[in-house]
């Protein structure tokens, strides 16, 4: 979304957490809405989030799914208080309410993808432990309030407000729907995921993960939380060295995973499902949420006409066989 936070939420919001709006600088956001701030005193990353896109309770929820992986060890950048002692601030602009949140700034930086020594099987492994680890403590997670539940998965609004004008596309996103709603919901296979830990959520730091972004968090099956991983690493090689890739990747990441947490070998099994679901899933998400203005961009035209290619010849993501353990 081309989202233009107002002057006076970036203003004030700054200001509840120790800053001048002159002390931010827009780093990004599907919104454009995430801002780092540097002054003299303090270093953080400040979120905002337009009341009339996002939902108090479920600010709420993301943070207290953070803060619980925070306080099991998990190395996520936690949210801080304001100035008012507070994890969430809420501003106005007239009667426009903007929540104002301020999260911890991560230690290292982006993993280089181009250079061998950072983005390699080692790192894979990590990765892979990380989101073992993730779903192992998902497992016994509780919210602290139980009126602020996290959503379950088909609940966004891609699920109940999408109207897509091509039939073909309506009719295989609702077949998914479909053959999700007959998966189990068991705690061994089922729970609250990242849903998106691609690599650019997260930095390096002393060969460890950082975790950030955990806004699209919500109740899914872990099998999709590893498709969602493999399919956007996926993205980064060229054709020619996509086939070796895929089988270091997937290999030394479910090792990883192994250490912190087991699946049954038929949810591994189920992983070309879910990579089919996440094309189509990232394809409508894309085509709903971009502006006009952005969609008539000729690379991203390029690439919606490439995907919708791909799930209308329901073309596999990739073709690949799941490792035996």
């Amino acid at each position: 979304m081309n989202y233009i936070i107002n002057r006076r939420h970036l203003r004030k919001g700054a200001s509840l957490f120790g800053v001048n709006e002159s002390d931010l600088k827009l780093i990004g956001g599907f919104s454009n809405n995430v801002f780092v701030a540097n002054s003299d005193k303090v270093s953080l990353i400040i979120k905002y989030y337009p009341s009339s896109m996002y939902k108090r309770n479920s600010i709420a929820s993301e943070l207290d799914w953070i803060i619980y992986l925070s306080e099991s060890g998990m190395n996520v950048t936690v949210p801080i208080v304001s100035i008012n002692n507070k994890l969430m601030e809420v501003v106005f602009n007239k009667d426009e309410a903007c929540y104002v949140v301020g999260f911890e700034k991560a230690k290292g930086a982006f993993v280089n993808v181009s250079n061998h020594k950072e983005w390699n099987a080692s790192l894979f492994y990590t990765w892979g432990k990380t989101l073992g680890n993730i779903h192992r403590l998902s497992k016994f997670y509780q919210p602290k309030d139980p009126n602020i539940i996290r959503k379950v998965w088909d609940k966004d609004t891609l699920f109940t407000d999408v109207i897509h004008n091509n039939e073909l596309i309506k009719q295989k996103w609702e077949n998914f729907i479909c053959e999700l709603n007959k998966l189990p919901k068991n705690i061994n296979g089922y729970g609250m995921i990242h849903h998106d830990l691609h690599h650019k959520n997260f930095y390096l730091y002393q060969n460890e993960l950082v975790l950030f972004d955990f806004g699209d968090s919500t109740y899914h099956w872990f099998v999709y939380d590893i498709a969602v991983v493999f399919y956007h690493a996926m993205q980064v090689v060229d054709g020619r060295r996509k086939k070796d890739f895929v089988s270091t990747f997937i290999r030394s990441f479910l090792r990883g995973y192994e250490t912190e947490n087991q699946l049954q070998f038929d949810w591994l099994l189920r992983i070309p499902f879910f990579l089919h679901y996440r094309q189509l899933y990232s394809y409508l998400y894309l085509s709903t949420y971009l502006t006009n203005e952005q969609q008539s961009d000729v690379k991203i035209q390029q690439y919606l006409n490439r995907l919708q290619s791909k799930i209308e010849k329901d073309i596999p993501v990739i073709d690949f066989r799941v490792p035996i353990p």
